[in-house]
């Protein structure tokens, strides 16, 4: 997925957790970039199925929510983002160790660091980042420095 401006994340101003901590609110659509992704793939694996002799029986529709199987975001896939990583703190939340600019004790090891995602599994791209920033982290607490 392209970003864009309707997929976000926000603090919801009326739900809270058990806590009574403020929770996130997301905001999720589409982009015309993916439903034509999307439109291709389905056209090109009809074109291969019948190329091969085959009756290609996948009906998607061509609209609405579910375009061209299109689910909805977080239904099919490992969702990916709203903390992005790097170097400039006025571009990103994050530092090559998943640790906040702005607040040195704050960690965020999962797949909120990474700024998209290939359609692929996460997972071990996840883990790695976890387990690279827990060595930094242990190390500048070794250091007193958080």
């Amino acid at each position: 997925m392209i970003p864009n401006q309707d997929t976000y994340c926000e603090i919801d101003p009326h739900t809270v957790d058990q806590w009574g901590i403020p929770v996130l609110r997301f905001h999720f659509k589409w982009s015309e970039h993916e439903i034509r992704q999307a439109k291709d793939m389905q056209e090109t694996f009809k074109a291969i199925v019948e190329t091969m002799g085959g009756t290609y029986k996948t009906r998607t529709p061509i609209d609405g929510p579910h375009a061209f199987g299109i689910e909805a975001g977080g239904k099919i896939i490992h969702e990916v983002g709203t903390a992005r990583m790097g170097a400039d703190p006025k571009a990103s939340v994050l530092n090559g160790y998943c640790q906040t600019h702005d607040v040195k004790n704050l960690f965020v090891m999962d797949g909120a660091a990474l700024v998209t995602n290939p359609d692929k599994n996460p997972t071990l791209t996840i883990m790695a980042l976890a387990w690279r920033a827990s060595e930094y982290l242990l190390e500048q607490a070794r250091q007193g420095s958080l």
